[in-house]
């Protein structure tokens, strides 16, 4: 039954284990309603077909393990959250629309669309036409459900464009807290703790942020060796 219900929209194992491949998260196939997690060949885990993440008890008190869990519990959640949303959601209907997206949510003449593919989920923004009747001024994502739905709510309206970060003021701030914990002054656990949430927290909303930081050093390299 629970199967069944999964295979009307999105697959959530299929999808989940795409999304696994691109983030380098080892997993076997799934069996009896639960998508195995491994590390180093060896079984730690599994999601289960409601999303969450169960660990073996062996593993639990292990770091690695833990990390390994939380990641990919986050990625197993928003999987979750977009193939339920197909499954429940509408066709897509525009004149100048002929892939078979469907209707994620519609708000200010803008629309988020996801359309499943042999890539995977696929998701796109648009704004309606004045006649509401075609879409125009696409955003194409590929996969990515997280920067689909910020450019949604930014794009509609659902939040204020100046109360975001851009990426290259983020990466600024993750230069910042790196500069920070290498100089040397001295900083309490929570203050350390802070600062990597921090950094964490980053690296999952700017997806190229390692390239975009090396590339931010590279540039002020001439400059601080003239000094």
């Amino acid at each position: 039954m629970e199967e069944n219900k999964f295979k009307k929209g999105a697959d959530f194992f299929g999808e989940l284990a795409r999304r696994f491949q691109r983030e380098q998260i080892e997993f076997s196939a799934p069996e009896n309603n639960r998508l195995p997690i491994l590390l180093n060949g060896q079984e730690i885990g599994a999601v289960i077909s409601d999303g969450s993440m169960r660990i073996r008890k062996e593993f639990i008190d292990d770091t690695e393990v833990s990390d390994l869990c939380q990641r990919t519990g986050e990625t197993a959640a928003e999987v979750l959250e977009y193939t339920k949303l197909l499954e429940d959601a509408l066709p897509l209907k525009a004149s100048s629309l002929s892939e078979p997206y469907k209707l994620l949510t519609d708000f200010n003449g803008y629309v988020l669309g996801g359309m499943e593919s042999s890539r995977g989920v696929q998701f796109t923004t648009w704004q309606w036409t004045y006649d509401h009747d075609g879409l125009t001024l696409g955003h194409y994502f590929g996969s990515d459900y997280a920067a689909a739905k910020q450019d949604f709510a930014l794009r509609s309206g659902l939040v204020p464009e100046e109360k975001q970060f851009t990426p290259e003021q983020l990466i600024e701030i993750y230069r910042c807290c790196a500069d920070t914990m290498a100089s040397g002054i001295p900083l309490t656990f929570e203050q350390k703790k802070r600062i990597d949430e921090i950094q964490t927290q980053i690296t999952e909303m700017v997806p190229d942020c390692a390239d975009r930081f090396k590339q931010a050093l590279e540039q002020d390299a001439p400059s601080q060796q003239t000094m």
